[in-house]
């Protein structure tokens, strides 16, 4: 089943097969975004169901990386209308916004103090006294991080590898209890082996709340998503069960970036 890119923001399934829950996680209703008078996104609607992965693919410069930071308002100068959960992404104060929105870049980025502090430090200064090292440990294992690092929790972050530092960055994220991630292109600058770690940590993650994962991969996208977001120009060209979008696309744009990996959506 495809979706158009003039979605309501209301749940929609055809037949059998649902490309949404009953209530999404995250909606989007026409929206737009201008930078120094340049249109970077058009109008783009499009819901997500409350788990599992949702790949977002397009060219380079079609907005993608853009999107992600409207939905955490690390861009704030966006037209239209974000829900998470039913509620306004506007109405929610952004540093409960961040924390209810983990994102998890291409660069590992990790502070000049220990792996614990680093998993802790976005909690509150007074829940970071109380954690547990039993909410340590889990997160750690979620992340596929702590037989690791389990004796070396007082050494520097940067003693880690790059791909262990992106897995401590995703422990930092699921410490905060989000209820969405987002990922920018978080595997592709590891090593085949943390890449592997990553995916299967974030697909079992995926079983319990929303990824939207940012991805120039196609075999990637293949691979981990349940469903696909095309995007092109700054704007929606399509969105389908992944099984359907990589054997049956129906727009020709996403047939030709299929094949060539590029398009022209103009």
């Amino acid at each position: 089943m495809n979706l158009n890119r003039s979605l309501p923001c209301t749940p929609m399934e055809s037949g059998a097969n649902k490309i949404v829950s009953a209530q999404p996680s995250l909606c989007l209703c026409n929206v737009s975004l201008q930078l120094d008078g340049h249109a970077i996104l058009g109008e783009i609607s499009l819901h997500m169901p409350q788990t599992g992965i949702t790949a977002l693919i397009g060219p380079s410069g079609a907005g993608k990386s853009t999107l992600l930071r409207c939905i955490n308002r690390l861009h704030d100068g966006w037209q239209g209308s974000i829900e998470l959960g039913g509620q306004s992404v506007r109405e929610t104060d952004v540093d409960s916004l961040r924390r209810q929105i983990g994102l998890i870049a291409q660069k590992p980025a990790v502070f000049p103090c220990s792996i614990r502090d680093n998993v802790i430090f976005g909690l509150p200064n007074q829940q970071r006294k109380s954690v547990s090292d039993e909410s340590i440990r889990q997160v750690l294992e979620q992340a596929a991080l702590w037989r690791e690092v389990e004796t070396r929790l007082n050494d520097d972050a940067d003693t880690l590898s790059v791909g262990q530092q992106q897995r401590l960055c995703l422990a930092r994220a699921l410490m905060l209890e989000p209820s969405f991630l987002l990922l920018d292109e978080p595997t592709s600058a590891l090593d085949p082996r943390s890449r592997d770690m990553i995916e299967h940590s974030l697909q079992s993650i995926a079983s319990q709340i929303p990824l939207l994962w940012v991805t120039h991969d196609l075999e990637q996208a293949k691979r981990i998503s349940e469903r696909v977001i095309f995007i092109c120009d700054g704007r929606l060209i399509e969105q389908a069960d992944a099984s359907d979008f990589f054997s049956r696309p129906e727009r020709m744009e996403s047939r030709e970036f299929l094949r060539w990996n590029v398009c022209d959506c103009d």
